[in-house]
Formats: C-alpha cells, sequence, structure tokens
C-alpha cells in the first residue's frame, strides 16, 4: 500500500482531538474506524496509516498480531508525532508544502516534515520580518 501524507495529517489530527481517555485507557482501532472512514479514506487507508506511524514511532500504540488478524490500541502520538502535527496543521503551510512537494515522486515523512518546517519558517519571516 502508499502511505498517503494527506491522510497522515488527518490521522494525527484526529488522533490529537480524542482527549485524555484515549490516553490512560487506549482507543481501539475498531472505535476509531467508524470516526475516521470517510469519503476520502477507506479502512485499509486509516489502519495502513495507524500502522506505519506506529512503525515510525509517531504514535504509542499496542499492536498484536495473530494468527487470524490483529488487535490495535492506540493510546498516543508521541513526541515526533506531535512535531510532525505542528510543523504540517497548519492548512496555508499544508498546502504551500504540498505544492512544493507535488512534482517529487519520492517525498518521505522526514522530507515532509523539513519542507513544511521551511515553508512556515517563510511564512513567519514574512509576516513577521524577524530573521529566522
Amino acid at each position: 500500500m502508499k502511505l498517503k501524507h494527506d491522510c497522515v495529517r488527518y490521522v494525527l489530527l484526529t488522533l490529537e482531538a480524542q482527549g485524555l481517555d484515549m490516553l490512560h485507557s487506549g482507543v481501539e482501532l475498531s472505535q476509531l474506524l467508524p470516526e475516521m472512514v470517510n469519503s476520502r479514506y477507506s479502512e485499509d487507508d486509516i489502519t495502513y496509516t495507524l500502522l506505519q506511524l506506529l512503525d515510525g514511532k509517531y504514535i504509542n500504540a499496542d499492536y498484536q498480531k495473530y494468527a487470524l488478524g490483529f488487535s490495535l490500541i492506540v493510546f498516543d502520538i508521541t513526541w515526533s508525532g506531535h512535531e510532525l502535527l505542528d510543523s504540517i496543521r497548519d492548512d496555508e503551510v499544508w498546502n504551500q508544502t504540498k505544492k512544493v512537494t507535488s512534482s517529487i515522486k519520492s517525498v518521505s515523512i522526514g522530507v515532509l516534515k523539513n519542507v513544511a518546517t521551511a515553508v512556515l519558517t517563510g511564512i513567519i519571516k514574512q509576516k513577521t520580518g524577524l530573521p529566522l
């Protein structure tokens, strides 16, 4: 499967909105999917994105694989996950980041974050005149 950057952003924003209940007891994938699945992202998109975010250490979760399936309980977004989310949260920054990276076929999450950070820095410089 392909990791969709828009879906990564969407999943992180949705997880952030879960509140402290998620931190204490976790939220099972079966509870997240009805809230997250929409016309843009299927159950497979959301599940794959969550698993990749776990693998990349952007979320804390318990993943158990069984002979006939798996379970996934998400507890929170990690520090790295918050750094990524904070760099791509703003719609203006996100749209400019996607525009910059759209002509490149292979853009990792790390590169995406770096481009978003550069875009954000440019916007801050432009709006404040600060020499960042």
